[in-house]
């Protein structure tokens, strides 16, 4: 009898050790890995887009040395470029899991001037924020972090509609 509780116990055991395996793996996803198939499918060249399918950017703010930040994708590629086709609406999801301060801006920097075209609004230590866009202008677009402007920033091409 003891030798059947003991195998059951461990059988248990392994069960339950099983089940918590995926259960991790799960919680600590990012919301930039949510949609990693899509994205990665959409990319161009060797670079991996942050772009899904359903036209949303995913970003995550990442320190990557002690205070120092970059926007990252779903591939861990620090400040990606963004591939986006033109005339369309995008939906940017940012997730901020530093314990600082970060607020996206997308600017256009057309005819030798830099215009803002659309921002996250701040984006606090542990909040995810969500935002959209319209990709009218089809050259000299960029985004950055109004806080670290020299350290998240990156291009954002964008392709006629084929």
């Amino acid at each position: 009898m003891v030798n059947r509780f003991t195998l059951f116990v461990a059988l248990l055991i392994l069960s339950g050790m099983s089940l918590t395996v995926p259960l991790q793996s799960v919680a600590s996803q990012t919301i930039g890995e949510e949609n990693e198939t899509e994205a990665s499918a959409s990319g161009s060249g060797s670079d991996v887009s942050s772009v899904s399918g359903d036209n949303t950017i995913l970003l995550n703010a990442t320190e990557v040395g002690e205070e120092q930040y970059r926007w990252t994708d779903s591939s861990g590629t620090e400040n990606p470029t963004l591939d986006l086709v033109s005339n369309s609406e995008y939906t940017v999801k940012i997730s901020n899991p530093t314990d600082e301060e970060h607020e996206l801006i997308i600017d256009s920097n057309a005819d030798g001037k830099t215009s803002e075209i659309a921002n996250s609004g701040d984006i606090e230590p542990g909040d995810i924020v969500e935002f959209k866009f319209n990709t009218e202008e089809a050259e000299g677009l960029g985004y950055h972090c109004e806080y670290h402007p020299d350290m998240m920033n990156g291009t954002i091409t964008v392709f006629a509609p084929s």
